[in-house]
């Protein structure tokens, strides 16, 4: 993935009505882990997992038993990053209307890869961190890729060094 704008699904751009549910975006960071953010669909994810279908190139997030979303519309380079991918962090928003208002987050969770031979009675079980602890872990993601960033844009300054003032009554 390049420094291109996070992806977007191009079928929201094309709509007049903008559906909150069709909305996502994908954040790699200097490690090369994935970050996708959502929207809540309103129930918290139970054991979820995730699997590529490289064909219709998108990304079926298993979010519970009955519970699919398609991220759809992914790019072909996208598609190849996701083939090395075997762990995708998720962050769940709250939608709010209100543009002036931060959005909260509902639900921080990571989703295994699903391998395409497994099936339902193959597929162990996550232990994913509850809900608080999760936020915990995904703030503390934040932090050090912010710190990161800040570092090496302190690196890249040039360095100039202060000279004291010298007494000037000898």
């Amino acid at each position: 993935m390049t420094d291109t704008p996070p992806e977007t699904n191009p079928k929201v751009a094309q709509s007049s009505s903008l559906n909150p549910q069709d909305v996502y975006e994908l954040i790699e960071n200097d490690k090369g882990e994935i970050m996708l953010i959502i929207y809540a669909t309103g129930q918290e994810p139970q054991n979820p997992s995730f699997a590529l279908n490289e064909k219709d190139r998108r990304i079926e997030l298993t979010r519970g038993k009955d519970d699919i979303l398609h991220i759809e519309g992914l790019q072909a380079e996208t598609v190849e990053k996701f083939k090395t991918v075997e762990k995708l962090y998720i962050c769940e928003m709250k939608y709010n209307p209100d543009n002036n208002t931060e959005n909260e987050i509902m639900y921080a969770y990571t989703a295994l890869l699903k391998k395409k031979e497994q099936n339902e009675a193959q597929t162990p079980k996550q232990s994913n961190p509850k809900p608080e602890e999760a936020k915990k872990n995904l703030s503390e993601k934040v932090r050090q890729a912010r710190e990161e960033a800040l570092k090496r844009k302190a690196q890249a300054q040039p360095q100039t060094q202060s000279v004291p003032p010298q007494n000037q009554n000898k």
